[in-house]
């Protein structure tokens, strides 16, 4: 009975040594394919160091995907995969220092990175993919992670685009189109091999391992495609930068509401000062908001290179000169107590401008990736409120509303000329 024992013993040992290889999975929804794979060998979670194991799986469509340890690119440690223009991939290992272009990580704390065999474009040039080892990526400038948590923080991001066909590791790249956070429970990915697990399962690849990226230190919206993931992982929520929201809130109330209900004042209340106020009020918060817009754009390096940034520049800019417009009309309504060709000026370049402010809030909430009920609630509100706008000047200009006002609005310039 001893003997028998013992042999169980022995054949439950062997088949650990060699028990098939499970890494976790995550591929985020909306990628195309994308895919991330993690896998940490028992002889590295024991020790608390050593390789750990991870595969970058991405379609061609694709110009760069990225993997990283850390809660956000701020001090993050990332993995950045693109093509060579040679059938296979290079792989660069950056710092993340904020929300700007990651780059390579030179210093000695860089990840020590080998593509493995496996890596590469697929024959039939659709998909490209980094088998990885790395043998220090527990730790990192600005970070550490625990080879046995079972909440260890992940990032990706992904850029769709040509090729860079680039085997140069500080290649300089876009801003990415999306991302994703999501934390692993690293002793389900545990494997028991401290060897490439991803191997047999890179049949896409061309298999020759020799990818132009080795790493920087001594070690040896975007398609169609659904989500998924393993075992072990869940997907972190993002948060946007509070600047960020603040922007979106101040010009969504600006034009959204401010500027339309400040124009409607005047002929309604017959007080050009009133209107004056209230205007000057939405126009130092357009400022305001644009100047946030600014700074988050500068921050995320895309200041002149999407529809919104400069769209928007040129509205607030045009906008810029709607007060002397303004003063203008004052001054000729004071003299000639009728509007002249100056009084339209001012009406229709505030209209135009408004109306493309709120087209651009749109595109702003695209580029911000905001859910669909955002995106319908901000359409909704606005389409409200400039169809009860429209209808009022309708209104108005049909006479129902007016004489009225303009005799209200005669009295206070008659009042101002002889004071």
């Amino acid at each position: 009975m001893r003997s028998f024992g013992w042999l169980l013993s022995a054949v439950s040992l062997l088949g650990a040594d060699f028990a098939v290889a499970d890494p976790a999975q995550f591929c985020p929804s909306g990628a195309g394919g994308l895919c991330y794979s993690v896998a940490v060998p028992t002889s590295s979670a024991d020790a608390g160091s050593g390789n750990i194991y991870f595969q970058i799986k991405a379609p061609t469509s694709l110009q760069w995907a990225a993997l990283g340890t850390g809660t956000g690119m701020t001090d993050s440690s990332i993995f950045l995969m693109y093509q060579d223009g040679n059938g296979n991939v290079t792989l660069s290992p950056r710092l993340g220092t904020g929300h700007s272009e990651p780059k390579l990580d030179t210093s000695s704390t860089a990840a020590k990175l080998t593509l493995l065999a496996g890596s590469g474009v697929s024959d039939d040039g659709s998909t490209m993919t980094a088998n990885v080892a790395c043998s220090n990526c527990q730790s990192w400038t600005g970070g550490e992670m625990s080879l046995q948590s079972t909440s260890a923080a992940w990032i990706s991001a992904w850029k769709s685009g040509s090729s860079l066909a680039s085997t140069d590791k500080a290649a300089t790249i876009s801003y990415h189109d999306d991302r994703a956070l999501f934390n692993i429970d690293l002793t389900t990915a545990t494997v028991s091999s401290d060897a490439n697990p991803f191997v047999q399962a890179s049949s896409d690849g061309n298999g020759d391992g020799s990818g132009s990226g080795s790493g920087g230190g001594d070690g040896g919206d975007t398609g169609v495609g659904g989500g998924g993931s393993s075992g072990g992982i869940t997907q972190a929520a993002i948060r946007k930068p509070t600047i960020l929201v603040a922007h979106g809130i101040i010009m969504a109330l600006v034009f959204v509401l401010f500027y339309p209900l400040g124009s409607v004042i005047m002929p309604l209340v017959g007080k050009w000062w009133f209107h004056a106020a209230w205007q000057a009020v939405a126009f130092c918060l357009m400022w305001a908001g644009f100047a946030l817009g600014f700074v988050t754009g500068e921050r995320f390096g895309m200041l002149w290179n999407e529809p919104h940034l400069i769209f928007g520049t040129v509205v607030v800019s045009l906008l810029g000169i709607q007060p002397i417009f303004g003063i203008l009309h004052h001054l000729h309504y004071v003299k000639a107590h009728h509007r002249g060709v100056i009084s339209y000026v001012h009406i229709w370049w505030g209209r135009i401008l408004m109306a493309l402010g709120v087209i651009n809030g749109g595109l702003g909430l695209r580029l911000a990736r905001e859910d669909n009920g955002p995106i319908i609630a901000y359409g909704t509100i606005a389409g409200v409120v400039y169809c009860g706008y429209l209808a009022y000047k309708v209104y108005r200009f049909l006479g129902h509303v007016g004489p009225a006002v303009d005799k209200e609005e005669n009295r206070e310039m008659n009042e101002q000329t002889h004071a």
